[in-house]
């Protein structure tokens, strides 16, 4: 036993003076190493790194790669690499909404009476193949509630449940300098026009200075179009089938479909517009007539003034319906500026859907907001407003609101 112990310590006492041997090299290199020297070297070459390699040179030097692909598929197939950046642009918004409503809980369409903050974030893709087109793909998510009664009221957000879809596909191409062309899915009949409105309404029903049944129609499938006479005078036009990706298809006699027509005007520093829409259902068809206009001032105090009428006129015999918008944005106040607006609405209260319009003989009610909006940074804007909107009947108290939006753009 004592002597299986004095041979392992004899055989350590062998491999030590080797080990030792070995390593005293490498001390007497780490004696001679500059430490400082070998910190310079490193950000010196950092520096090269980076100025000799940007996106730039990736996309058009180290990535100019021809290759062919070839299986049981595929024979003859080049690509190269980086043309996704140069041809394809991608843009960011996110948009942030804190604010809250009083109004009648006892309503079929109650007030949600709480504060609520609710979110939209959106993906534009915009690629071009000839440098003239362009398609258009819009990706979005949010958290807004469909029974949510101020989003509602602002049309604000994505209904998405925290869902990333997609919104939009469209594709637009000029022919010529005087005719352009939009075709697509989720598309306005009204996406090509011109228009002529300068407010920027801060709740949705004086977001088109109230000829959102005309000027703003919207649309499903749709075929947008607008056409420079020349001189200042635009011609726009579009149909859509508004249930042309379901079943119910497009111009049919189960399909909601809309035809359109817009006839506008622009000079330096006002503007009109003549627009038509003939909305057909399965129900009942209805004619709109919508005249717009706006007149830009030069002075210190106010910036301009949009005006709006829109007429209503069903086929089933129902009495007509009308409506009128003004609307005033000042000049800067501060860092930003005061809008105000007041138009006809009955959204809120029923009355003959979501026309916006007052039927003949029906009371009036009116729809007020006032919003101040301001950039904070070359990417941020904010917008803090509030609005009233009116109840017909006896006993229904007027729904009122204010919030505060955030959007960042990237």
């Amino acid at each position: 036993m004592c002597e299986d112990i004095l041979m392992k310590l004899f055989h350590k006492l062998l491999v030590a003076p080797a080990t030792l041997g070995l390593l005293a090299p490498f001390s007497a290199i780490a004696n001679e190493i500059n430490v400082n020297q070998v910190t310079q070297y490193g950000i010196d070459q950092e520096e090269l790194f980076e100025q000799d390699f940007d996106s730039n040179t990736f996309s058009r030097e180290l990535a100019q790669t021809d290759s062919v692909l070839t299986n049981d598929s595929i024979s003859g197939s080049s690509f190269e690499a980086g043309s996704f950046s140069e041809t394809t642009i991608a843009s960011f918004t996110a948009d942030f909404l804190i604010g809250a409503v009083s109004g009648d809980s006892s309503l079929a369409i109650q007030d949600d009476e709480a504060i609520q903050a609710n979110y939209s974030f959106e993906i534009g893709l915009n690629t071009t193949f000839t440098g003239d087109d362009d398609l258009f793909v819009n990706i979005g998510s949010g958290n807004t509630s469909g029974g949510n009664s101020l989003t509602t009221a602002l049309d604000f957000g994505n209904a998405f449940n925290d869902q990333l879809r997609v919104k939009d596909v469209h594709y637009t191409r000029p022919y010529g300098e005087k005719l352009t062309v939009a075709v697509g899915d989720s598309l306005d009949i009204s996406d090509q026009y011109t228009g002529a409105c300068v407010y920027s309404g801060f709740t949705d029903i004086l977001s088109d200075c109230g000829t959102g049944n005309s000027a703003g129609a919207g649309g499903d499938v749709t075929l947008s179009t607008s056409f420079d006479i020349g001189n200042g005078f635009t011609l726009g036009a579009g149909m859509s089938g508004l249930g042309g990706s379901s079943t119910d298809g497009i111009f049919t006699q189960e399909s909601s479909d809309i035809w359109g027509a817009q006839l506008a005007y622009a000079a330096d520093n006002y503007g009109a517009a003549l627009s038509y829409a003939s909305s057909d259902t399965s129900t009942v068809d209805t004619v709109y007539w919508g005249l717009s206009g706006y007149y830009s001032f030069d002075n210190a105090f106010l910036d301009s003034i949009s005006v709006g009428y829109e007429v209503g006129n069903p086929s089933n015999n129902a009495n007509d319906a009308k409506g009128y918008f003004v609307g005033l944005t000042t000049a800067e106040v501060g860092p930003g500026a005061i809008s105000l607006g007041l138009g006809t609405s009955n959204d809120l209260n029923g009355g003959n859907g979501t026309t916006g319009l007052i039927v003949d003989d029906a009371e009036t009610t009116m729809v007020y907001e006032v919003s101040y909006a301001w950039n904070l940074n070359d990417a941020t804007t904010a917008t803090v407003g509030g609005y009233i909107q009116e109840r017909a009947g006896a006993g229904n108290e007027d729904q009122s609101g204010i919030a505060l939006k955030t959007t960042f753009a990237f």
